[in-house]
């Protein structure tokens, strides 16, 4: 028994340090300036979804995201509307303001996700995706961890898909379904030929109409259009970044970087800030526990999905 309490302790130790670094991850680290951002394409089409996500494989809690599919002439840009939200209202208050959590007043400083009204459960993906930017045939991904921006090209992936009988209704609009094996996990995805787009949302694209819902087989992630509409006079935006925070990687390297946050979050921690000597967290009894770079424990979280695992 008492090496199972013991045990049990230190799993809570661990999954405090696991709740510490998807706090940093996704929080503080990833505001970017948008005054720093370049037309690369007129948006004719902008395509809302409502995106669930597991986060938590132990919780199981779900985690949502609004998010939007611009599409233009020759590119087109998916990213999450409560990043770009978060963005503009810490870029609005950078220049007066530090940015912090705000003390029980809510006088102290400014809490961007209050700012937003974003619920506690509401969580925005820092992932960008451009099809066909910079060049026809490509697709750029631009993700953020702690500070650091990681990009990466590849070719626009080729989905084989299997078209089903089994139909359904999203917005109004009749759709098909068709199944998929990609990168190590199979999807079921809704399309209307009713739209002749060839996207969809995140990766997807290839069906002979937009992709309207999307899940993942294992229940851990599930797009859902809520709302289609005609854009004029709209813009699609690149951001030009700084160069001194943005690593240009491999998708392979990122997925790697991805599956650390859950097998090695501490080491990762200094991967990401190679200055670091140490860092401090308060674990769940409040107590401040430093952790020194020479003296890295191996500690593991709870497992993190994400949509391709090779």
């Amino acid at each position: 028994m008492k090496h199972v309490k013991k045990h049990n302790c230190r799993c809570k130790c661990i999954y405090c340090i696991f709740l510490l670094f998807i706090f940093i991850t996704n929080t503080f680290a990833q505001f970017r300036n948008i005054s720093k951002k370049a037309i690369i394409d007129d948006c004719r089409y902008s395509i809302t979804y409502s995106y669930i996500f597991i986060r938590d494989t132990i919780k199981k809690e779900p985690r949502y995201d609004k998010q939007i599919l611009e599409i233009g002439n020759k590119t087109s840009h998916y990213y999450s509307i409560y990043g770009d939200k978060l963005d503009s209202i810490y870029y609005n208050f950078s220049n007066n303001t530090k940015l912090h959590k705000p003390d029980k007043s809510g006088t102290d400083g400014i809490n961007p996700r209050a700012e937003a009204r974003l619920k506690p459960n509401e969580r925005p993906q820092y992932d960008n995706y451009y099809m066909n930017y910079p060049q026809a045939g490509t697709l750029t991904v631009i993700t953020s961890m702690v500070f650091k921006e990681f990009i990466y090209e590849e070719p626009v992936p080729k989905f084989e898909w299997k078209i089903q009988a089994d139909t359904m209704t999203v917005l109004g609009y009749k759709c098909m379904k068709a199944t998929t094996m990609f990168r190590g996990r199979t999807y079921n995805v809704w399309f209307t030929p009713f739209i002749p787009i060839r996207q969809g949302p995140w990766k997807f694209n290839g069906l002979p109409g937009l992709i309207l819902k999307a899940a993942d087989t294992k229940g851990y992630f599930e797009w859902t259009a809520t709302g289609i509409e005609k854009s004029q006079n709209k813009n699609i935006y690149a951001y030009n970044f700084d160069k001194t925070k943005t690593q240009k990687t491999t998708r392979k390297d990122m997925i790697n970087l991805l599956h650390k946050r859950w097998k090695d979050p501490v080491g990762l921690k200094f991967y990401l800030r190679p200055n670091a000597q140490s860092f401090s967290y308060k674990d769940n009894t409040g107590k401040i526990i430093t952790i020194d770079r020479n003296n890295i424990h191996n500690y593991q979280s709870t497992y993190i999905p994400i949509p391709e695992l090779e």
